[in-house]
């Protein structure tokens, strides 16, 4: 009787083993590479912002120019869906946002709009760099916060 229990105990482990080597042996599906934006929302809030910068730096880069060191670099948040139509975050709901100020780091030296830059990560797809000079160099991402219209709409 101890003979069959000593057989029947290895045939079960027998059997277990090939269930875990036809899982293993099952091809493992590609996962699809995350977003910037999700990359970025997995970092500590610390590091968004240097995120933002690294990003707009490679940018730059392959469009053969550069960002003269950060002068610094802050996080605007999500885009939200009742953006003010006529700011610079109305095409980005959504998305979340940065804003980027290159150039050098001395306190004689003022913020220039044309080397800041608004830096956004959507939900899907590569990230979108706008430079913040508008008409007459006016800064267009000079505000704190993103401006919007009414009261975001309830759903």
């Amino acid at each position: 009787m101890r003979a069959a229990i000593t057989i029947t105990a290895c045939i079960a482990a027998l059997a277990l083993s090939a269930c875990g080597e036809q899982q293993a042996a099952a091809p493992a599906e590609a996962e699809a590479p995350a977003s910037l934006q999700s990359q970025s929302r997995r970092m500590s809030a610390e590091t968004r912002p240097v995120f933002a910068y690294q990003q707009l730096a490679a940018h730059l880069q392959a469009q053969g120019q550069a960002c003269a060191g950060p002068r610094g670099a802050e996080g605007r948040g999500t885009v939200p869906e009742n953006v003010a139509p006529d700011s610079i975050y109305a095409p980005f709901a959504g998305a979340d946002a940065y804003v980027v100020q290159c150039g050098e780091q001395l306190t004689t030296v003022r913020d220039d709009p044309a080397q800041r830059w608004l830096v956004v990560f959507p939900a899907d797809g590569p990230a979108q760099f706008v430079n913040c000079a508008g008409d007459r160099n006016a800064d267009r991402c000079a505000a704190r916060q993103i401006p919007v219209t009414e009261a975001a709409p309830t759903p």
